[in-house]
């Protein structure tokens, strides 16, 4: 139980730390103009409109690619059933996608094509996952 609990919260760690390397890409790449403050949202929003669809696909693929490698990392410590730690690693990934997307309005295609990409890939690191055998899965 313990290994278990200890591989979801490696997960959720590496999924955010995922985030915050693409996101640091991004800005690397479309650098924010000096002094944008990213706590407030009525800041940020003119600034968004000036963002090419670039940056954009940055913002799409921190959080796909954050959903899948933090639940392969679940998945290779954990012993419980893959599916499992897609729902708990992505599920977090998503709320707060979500929850950044209400925070802070984004394009409705980004928001759509985020929202599925998590779950689509959280799903796919359940299928490249190797299989357990039965006897060593925990429900």
């Amino acid at each position: 139980m313990i290994r278990n609990a200890a591989a979801i919260i490696a997960g959720i760690v590496t999924a955010f730390l995922t985030i915050e390397l693409i996101d640091g890409l991004n800005h690397m790449v479309y650098p924010p103009p000096p002094g944008l403050d990213f706590s407030d949202p009525a800041a940020i929003e003119p600034y968004l409109a000036t963002l090419p669809v670039g940056a954009f696909l940055f913002i799409l693929a921190s959080s796909v690619v954050a959903a899948f490698v933090g639940t392969l990392v679940a998945i290779y410590i954990g012993t419980i059933r893959p599916f499992n730690c897609a729902v708990v690693v992505g599920g977090v990934v998503f709320a707060a996608t979500v929850a950044n997307f209400i925070a802070i309005p984004h394009p409705l295609w980004l928001s759509v094509a985020t929202l599925v990409g998590i779950v689509a890939s959280s799903w796919l690191a359940t299928r490249l996952a190797p299989p357990f055998p039965a006897e060593t899965i925990e429900d």
